[in-house]
């Protein structure tokens, strides 16, 4: 890549937008080192397994999973420390769900190496890290119902604004009814005692041994 800020996220729309076999194995050779890491929280490729492994696990993964399209969210690009990070929402058609929709919403970082083009001379970005962060879990959207709920945003914005009104009932209560020279005496204890952790409230500190 020339501009990854701009390229990264074309790659991941052809890897990601029903792609062939091929298309993915070609897509990721051109623009992954062949020492290529992978992390993520069901399983990782080291560099010494590299772009092979890192293919494959790809490809087994559009097997079973059936990548259909991708939404690019938010793209942060960090010239400085070579190092991209990317908002997106995938979405699968599992045929093993008997092709319900499952939205993954995932937050990826993509580390780069500079390499010289032997054709061109051109120094090419290509990435030598890749990590997957995920926003809601996977395993919870696969679950029927369940799941369609969960990924749903709406939920989540209800939650938020009942319990906002709920603390806000709770806190005019309290002001309301607890006179304030008891509201000061819980206020403290609770500087004390509750937001001090216990070993530096009995002046103790703890320290991790540094090799």
């Amino acid at each position: 890549m020339e501009d990854p800020e701009r390229e990264a996220p074309l790659m991941f729309k052809t890897l990601l937008t029903r792609p062939t076999f091929k298309v993915m194995g070609d897509t990721i050779r051109k623009y992954f080192t062949e020492d290529v890491a992978f992390h993520h929280f069901l399983i990782a490729v080291t560099p010494s397994a590299g772009i092979r492994v890192y293919t494959l696990t790809f490809q087994l993964a559009l097997f079973f999973i059936n990548y259909q399209s991708v939404l690019i969210r938010d793209v942060i690009w960090d010239e400085k420390k070579n190092l991209i990070a990317i908002r997106m929402d995938i979405k699968t058609n599992p045929w093993i769900m008997l092709w319900r929709t499952l939205n993954l919403h995932i937050l990826l970082e993509l580390e780069f190496r500079d390499v010289k083009d032997e054709n061109t001379g051109k120094v090419l970005k290509k990435v030598k890290v890749h990590r997957d962060y995920f926003l809601w879990s996977p395993i919870i959207e696969a679950i029927p119902i369940i799941g369609d709920i969960y990924d749903s945003e709406k939920p989540r914005y209800i939650v938020a604004e009942v319990t906002a009104f709920f603390i806000e009932l709770f806190v005019r209560a309290y002001n309301l009814l607890v006179p304030a020279k008891l509201r000061e005496a819980a206020f403290e204890f609770w500087r004390e005692f509750l937001q001090v952790p216990l070993a530096e409230q009995h002046g103790v500190s703890i320290h991790k041994a540094v090799d």
